[in-house]
């Protein structure tokens, strides 16, 4: 598998060799499905918590008589029906964690890399166009040149500052680290943005151990310009009289 490398200039100059194992595998809707309630279902906390009866400060006193007052019989001020009180069926810390094997997450994300690449929203660029310092001025010119229409994921072979300066002020542009990506946040943005040496961290990482990575300049295959001939034109005959001697 090949695919083109964008330079500077969002031009396609070079050709890089993809590993089929990550980036050519067949949609498992099911696989990916789950993958993804899992991951949600773990980002819940589910730490808060309410005091019942029995956790709240109070003496466990009669506040009145049961009989003689006309009024209603309370027996502690304890109860959820007084004024701090104790909460009635009220939320409670709770571990909802949900597990999944490590095979069944690396191919789950191979399944959303190779559904993004299959739908052309993989873009490998040769490397992001900053210097020593951050400017989001550049990073907006750089995105405008690829000219890509939606949410956009940045991926860094490692963490990178000075780019995740640079996008901080653009609006749905994610900069993440490319060992730290799953499922969830490949399928999410609309567009992914790879620079080269982040894709032979990818496949590293969970890929072939025996695949190689071989970027290529692309050969520019220039037609053959046939002048046209030159059409001589024929030679005039010079027709002179010829004097006959009488």
């Amino acid at each position: 598998m090949e695919t083109s490398i964008k330079n500077k200039l969002g031009k396609a100059e070079k050709t890089l060799s993809l590993d089929p194992s990550i980036w050519n595998l067949e949609l498992n809707e099911d696989l990916l499905h789950q993958t993804i309630y899992i991951y949600l279902a773990n980002q819940r906390q589910w730490t808060k918590g309410t005091k019942t009866r029995a956790n709240v400060n109070y003496a466990n006193q009669k506040l009145r008589p049961q009989k003689g007052s006309g009024r209603a019989r309370v027996g502690s001020k304890r109860s959820p029906i007084m004024v701090g009180g104790g909460v009635a069926h009220g939320p409670h810390p709770k571990d909802i964690r949900k597990s999944l094997n490590k095979k069944m997450k690396n191919k789950a994300l191979k399944i959303a890399l190779s559904a993004k690449f299959k739908d052309s929203e993989v873009n490998i660029i040769d490397e992001f166009p900053l210097q020593d310092s951050p400017s989001t001025k550049v990073m907006i010119d750089y995105i405008s040149k690829l000219q890509l229409k939606g949410s956009i994921l940045l991926l860094t072979e490692e963490n990178d500052l000075i780019l995740q300066k640079s996008c901080e002020n653009i609006n749905k542009v994610e900069v993440m680290e490319a060992s730290s990506i799953n499922a969830y946040s490949l399928i999410k943005p609309k567009n992914i943005i790879i620079p080269v040496k982040a894709v032979e961290k990818i496949q590293s990482l969970w890929g072939d151990s025996e695949f190689k990575t071989v970027t290529k300049s692309k050969t520019v295959v220039k037609k053959k310009t046939t002048s046209p001939k030159k059409t001589t034109s024929p030679k005039k005959t010079s027709t002179r009289a010829v004097k006959k001697d009488d």
